[in-house]
């Protein structure tokens, strides 16, 4: 997945995209209620016409390919959906923030996206989208990938690092600066979306890359190795369900199948993950032997873990505090024109 005057502007871009964008017959006589009378009228009725099925409620939803998604590529291929009423079609976006956008805009019913870009577009724009749910929490699944001589983060003074500038890899890695007492300053970022900062690396046509898997696998297949990853940070890359929150009262029913449907893709995965590694494969171009590498980098939530990590009305759960410290973080790097209430961005009702 994927920040001083650069990050500014990105703040500001990411605004102006937001806001482009029967009756009974009464003079009948009684009939006879004698049992004859009332056998042939049974004789003669017609049976009952079936109920016809309610339509299913379709949901457009956008996400990017990311392993952390696993459950709901599982709930899709499996049915699981359709099952629980639903029509549900997947858009993929190369980026967590495009798909946001494009939410904001009015083109998607759900966004599965980071609580980072959440903080930014409700930050830099009038808008009501909210959490409803958390899918995963990155745990290594995010790293910054190295040439062969560049041991450590502070190896890349004076070298060129492909990031998408006000994503969630940029935020890992101006943690790793952090760390190491650099600035971003010191190395030459070249801006481009995870995929591409990945194959970028394996292409090698720039010394490192903060990217996610597939891709961090297919570096490290290829001679590259991790320097810095998102196991230093945990709970900070954290994946969301998010929908406006307007959009709730009406459709409650059809969200709260939706996240149903995904924590039975995610205990689909946890008790066969035989059967899932291939069906998610299939979503990132990746062998079952891969994807079951990359699961070990990443923590995915079923409901369970969601009523936990929500808490209750009378004491929140982590949740909140994980929210507080990317509002801080977008506030201090200075991706947002004014900071949102971190209580504001996160909606428990349906997983409470």
């Amino acid at each position: 997945m994927k920040r001083r005057t650069i990050l500014q502007e990105l703040g500001a871009a990411l605004a102006c995209l937001v806001l482009s964008v029967g009756c009974s017959n009464k003079d009948a006589a009684p009939r006879e209620a004698g049992p004859a009378a009332g056998a042939t009228e049974r004789a003669g009725a017609a049976a009952p016409a079936a109920p016809t099925p309610a339509a299913p409620t379709k949901l457009i939803v956008g996400h990017d390919l990311w392993i952390g998604y696993s459950g709901v590529f599982l709930a899709n291929e499996l049915a699981l959906f359709t099952k629980a009423g639903l029509s549900v079609e997947l858009k993929p976006f190369s980026n967590p923030g495009d798909t946001l956008a494009a939410l904001a805009a009015g083109q998607l019913d759900v966004g599965l996206t980071t609580l980072q870009n959440l903080a930014v577009l409700n930050g830099n724009s009038e808008t009501d989208v909210v959490a409803i749910a958390l899918i995963d929490s990155s745990n290594g699944a995010d790293a910054v990938v190295a040439k062969s001589g560049i041991a450590s983060m502070a190896d890349l003074k004076g070298k060129t690092v492909a990031l998408t500038l006000g994503e969630v890899n940029h935020m890992l890695f101006l943690f790793g600066l952090e760390k190491t007492g650099l600035s971003p300053a010191d190395v030459k970022i070249t801006s481009m979306s995870a995929d591409d900062a990945g194959a970028a690396f394996v292409a090698g046509k720039v010394d490192a890359a903060v990217t996610w898997e597939p891709w961090i696998t297919k570096a490290t297949k290829g001679g590259g190795h991790v320097i810095f990853s998102s196991a230093s940070v945990p709970d900070t890359i954290t994946n969301s369900v998010a929908v406006h929150k307007s959009k709730l009262a009406a459709g409650s029913d059809a969200y709260g199948k939706f996240i149903s449907a995904i924590d039975q893709g995610v205990r689909t995965l946890r008790s066969e993950p035989e059967k899932a590694y291939p069906i998610i494969g299939k979503y990132l171009s990746a062998s079952p032997e891969d994807v079951k590498g990359m699961l070990g980098g990443d923590k995915i939530y079923d409901l369970a873990d969601n009523k936990q990590l929500f808490g209750t009305a009378e004491k929140a759960g982590t949740a909140f505090a994980s929210m507080k410290s990317v509002v801080d973080f977008t506030v201090q790097s200075k991706l947002v024109k004014k900071a949102p209430a971190p209580e504001s961005l996160l909606d428990p009702r349906f997983v409470r």
